[in-house]
């Protein structure tokens, strides 16, 4: 029976597009009524996701949505305007030329962009084992509930696509041609399809090789690793720069240009403005081939997706084990039973906020790719690393650090289970101010001790001795300012519910206190430095140690007379 739309009912334009394909739905063992309700009251609960893509969309105000609304194109047109600022971007970017190397570019830049926000927006729809638990006990199959989930995901990828390739498409027009530009336009169609679906089947191979938490864990470290490869990418161009690398990229066929899918399809776009050669032969080949299989295999396994997706539902009975890390961090609190307790507690708190991993790891990553951007940047001459050993300033760098702190202790404040840590509140004993000072000291020696490290490890080799005091001294500054933002925006850690809106806006005002503290603090350690021998940079260490004694000191006194403070 074919679905019939009421004139009085009010439709989101995707299901009246879907409405036309029916009997290709039925052919594919799709119920197609069941699909258009699954989708309807999905576009309706879509908000649910607390991502960068659903920010926008709640900054509507009460006055202007109405409870019955169902999300259009046109409304998230207006949610997803950034999308639009990258689309003006790389539109300009192709006034400069249609080569090939532009070409590339342009599907590289388009591919981090797409492949990041289904990754990290549109994980939790798109990884959501409810489906299955709720809507398929209702008779509904697997086939459908996979139609469903991969229609809606569309549906969102396809708008940000139009916002991404929308101004290069007019720019081609005008730059180029129009039969060009008709070109450019089905390629990226096409492209889109592929990176969605490569982008699934990467999720399919997680799925199938992990389970339980494990699982969960391994699709946390996949989203971090790949938004902080992104982060490094978009600095490879200044690092070239300065290594006097060529940024022209020849249309010929490499070893290498097997897993460089961006330039598959960047081939036919310069064949049709020139010859076919054979390296664009096979660029081209490899493109068709790789959609095609693409798009067949993950036909063929959609059913076992939804099947898979039921691992991530399950919890393992295994307990944590205390790690090597863990027992030596906690040595400050040895003394302390409480405090000991409370460092344990949000450690094993802080293990399960894979949320809060997705908004702080990139983050740290971020910052140990800016001090190797500052190294390329000011240290090398004419691309000699031996004047890195020179010039001994540069070990100033490892201050980048400060940066990730506010979105580090910002983001304590919340949880996906704040009501677990508000039971505390109504227990005797409870001390606010020590399990606070507890989870920052955790954060400090789970995140920024082992990213010290890492840094002491790389840069001591290249900047000398002083590039280690230098790492300490950033360490003991960033453990302070740690404590002073702490103090001030949060009263008890994992106890509210994340709202990325003000967390915005906190992280914005204390980002820009953090800068401002930051500049006394280079300072020091600059004025430290003048010295060619370099005993200043021990004297920092020594009042670095003194001012954050003197903090906790006044920290616990306060604590001391109001100890639920």
């Amino acid at each position: 029976m074919l679905y019939k739309k009421g004139k009085a009912n009010k439709e989101s334009g995707l299901l009246v597009f879907l409405d036309r394909f029916q009997s290709l739905f039925a052919k594919r063992h799709i119920n197609y009524q069941k699909l258009r309700l699954i989708l309807k009251y999905k576009l309706l609960l879509y908000t649910r996701d607390t991502s960068f893509f659903t920010v926008f969309m709640q900054m509507k105000t009460d006055n202007v949505k109405k409870d019955d609304e169902i999300p259009t194109a046109r409304g998230l047109l207006r949610s997803l305007w950034y999308y639009g600022i990258y689309g003006v971007i790389f539109g300009l970017l192709l006034l400069f030329g249609t080569s090939f190397s532009a070409m590339c570019y342009f599907f590289l830049a388009y591919f981090m962009i797409l492949f990041t926000t289904i990754l990290s927006s549109f994980s939790s729809v798109l990884l959501d084992p409810r489906d299955r638990q709720i809507i398929g006990i209702r008779g509904v199959n697997d086939q459908t509930l996979n139609a469903a989930r991969l229609i809606h995901i569309s549906y969102y990828v396809g708008i940000i696509a139009f916002l991404l390739v929308g101004p290069a498409f007019l720019i081609l027009i005008w730059r180029a041609s129009p039969i060009f530009a008709i070109l450019f336009l089905i390629d990226t169609i096409l492209f889109t399809i592929f990176t969605s679906f490569v982008a699934l089947l990467l999720y399919f191979v997680i799925l199938h090789t992990f389970n339980g938490d494990k699982l969960r864990n391994m699709i946390n470290i996949f989203q971090v690793a790949f938004m902080i490869l992104i982060y490094a990418a978009t600095q490879l161009p200044n690092l070239l720069d300065n290594l006097n690398v060529s940024f022209t990229i020849s249309p010929i066929w490499h070893w290498w240009s097997v897993i460089a899918f961006p330039f598959w399809f960047a081939a036919p776009l310069a064949a049709s403005q020139g010859t076919w050669t054979p390296s664009l032969i096979i660029f081209t080949g490899f493109a068709i081939l790789g959609l095609i299989l693409s798009v067949i295999y993950y036909l063929h396994i959609s059913s076992q997706f939804e099947v898979m997706l039921e691992k991530l539902a399950t919890h393992s009975d295994k307990r944590p084990r205390v790690g090597v890390w863990q027992r030596l961090m906690v040595l400050p609190y040895r003394h302390n039973l409480r405090k000991r307790e409370y460092f344990n507690l949000a450690w094993r708190l802080n293990q399960t906020e894979r949320d809060y991993h997705l908004r702080v790891y990139p983050v740290l990553g971020l910052t140990v790719v800016i001090v190797f951007v500052f190294l390329v940047e000011f240290g090398i001459d004419g691309g000699h690393w031996e004047a890195l050993l020179q010039n001994r300033w540069l070990t100033l760098t490892v201050y980048a650090m400060a940066f990730s702190i506010p979105q580090l202790i910002i983001n304590l404040r919340y949880s996906s289970t704040p009501e677990a840590i508000s039971v505390f509140k109504i227990i005797p004993g409870f001390h606010a101010h020590d399990f606070r000072q507890a989870t920052v000291w955790m954060v400090v020696a789970r995140l920024l001790i082992p990213q010290a490290l890492l840094l002491a490890v790389l840069l001591t080799p290249l900047l000398g001795w002083q590039a280690l005091i230098t790492d300490i001294n950033a360490t003991l500054y960033a453990l302070l300012i740690s404590q002073i933002i702490a103090g001030q925006s949060m009263r008890l850690p994992f106890a509210a519910v994340y709202t990325a809106s003000q967390s915005s806006s906190l992280g914005l005002a204390n980002s820009f206190i953090t800068v401002l503290v930051l500049i006394p603090g280079v300072g020091l350690n600059a004025v430290a430095l003048l010295p060619k021998l370099g005993w200043g940079n021990f004297l920092i260490t020594g009042v670095w140690l003194i001012i954050l004694s003197l903090t906790l000191y006044r920290s616990n006194k306060a604590a001391t007379i109001s100890p639920q403070a």
